[in-house]
């Protein structure tokens, strides 16, 4: 992965001045409601500009990374999960991916996409359409990933998986995420938060902790006003048992790397690579679909790919 050159000064001075992104992970209820509270801001920064986005792009993938970095609370060791939006909207749908460690990757399928009309703010609903929402994940030892998938509810990812896991894992969730743009258009904040019940959680306490959620402030908000992922935990849930477990790291990042794409280019068909090489136009330029990193090829390096199928 390369990584994303951010040169606007102001918004590198703000990445700066916040928090470093991360990973609460916390019980509350006696420990029968897990929780995950993101702070993503230098992640979506990265991943905006990476990926090239406007603003309407980067608020349906930013919330995919939140999102992504969300589920990664619900993974260990080596696993993987894959989560993906197919709508009939403009933007088309969306392909993330998170690790357990908190690297996050994917991209929108439709950037930029074209809107009708000018939109009257930033909803995501309809960019987004009607549609499926599915989830992958990929568990070390494993050789056959499991998916489950539901239709969309409204387009709005919060809304769209607290609806999947009661449909496809019927567990009771509540997710809220929130990204904030400056006056300029800046990212300035995003974050996330993530509520499941647990075995032997009561439908009294859900419905307190879900009262909560709904009555929070925006948390795109909260994070460009500076607050921290602790400043959040101690304001919101004294009152609710509440027991830290864990903090990680979150991240925008890509495995891809020059050599993995060149294996794919000499993986090709004799005749594409040989006319590939032959022909050009030179630099052959590859890009990673997942973090918008462009590999250059030269005409040696095509023909020594090439050279090496023959010989």
């Amino acid at each position: 992965m390369i990584t994303p050159d951010l040169r606007d000064d102001e918004l590198r001075r703000r990445l700066d001045g916040l928090a470093p992104d991360g990973l609460t992970v916390f019980t509350l209820e006696g420990d029968s409601i897990r929780g995950a509270l993101v702070s993503g801001t230098t992640m979506v920064a990265g991943m905006r500009a990476a990926h090239r986005l406007g603003i309407l792009e980067t608020e349906v993938l930013g919330r995919a990374y939140v999102a992504a970095a969300l589920l990664s609370a619900t993974i260990k060791g080596d696993d993987r999960v894959r989560l993906q939006v197919d709508g009939s909207g403009p933007a088309g749908g969306f392909s993330v991916e998170c690790s357990a460690s908190g690297d996050v990757r994917g991209r929108l399928y439709n950037a930029p996409f074209e809107l009708d009309e000018a939109p009257s703010g930033l909803d995501t609903a309809p960019l987004v359409g009607k549609g499926a929402i599915s989830m992958t994940r990929f568990m070390a030892g494993r050789t056959e990933p499991v998916t489950g998938s539901a239709a969309l509810r409204s387009g709005r990812l919060a809304e769209d998986l607290a609806w999947y896991f009661h449909i496809s894992e019927q567990t009771r969730s509540s997710f809220t995420i929130g990204l904030h743009f400056d006056a300029e258009g800046r990212v300035a904040g995003a974050g996330g938060l993530f509520l499941q019940a647990l075995p032997g959680a009561s439908e009294e306490a859900l419905d307190r902790v879900e009262r909560l959620v709904y009555g929070m402030a925006p948390l795109g908000e909260t994070f460009a006003s500076g607050a921290t992922r602790s400043d959040i935990c101690l304001r919101s849930f004294p009152f609710f048992d509440f027991n830290h477990l864990d903090d990680k790291p979150v991240r925008f990042f890509c495995p891809c790397s020059k050599e993995r794409l060149g294996s794919y280019l000499a993986s090709l068909p004799g005749g594409e690579l040989d006319d590939m090489a032959a022909n050009g136009p030179f630099p052959v330029e590859l890009t990673c679909h997942n973090c918008g990193s462009v590999y250059a090829f030269s005409r040696d390096e095509l023909a020594l790919m090439a050279g090496r199928r023959h010989g």
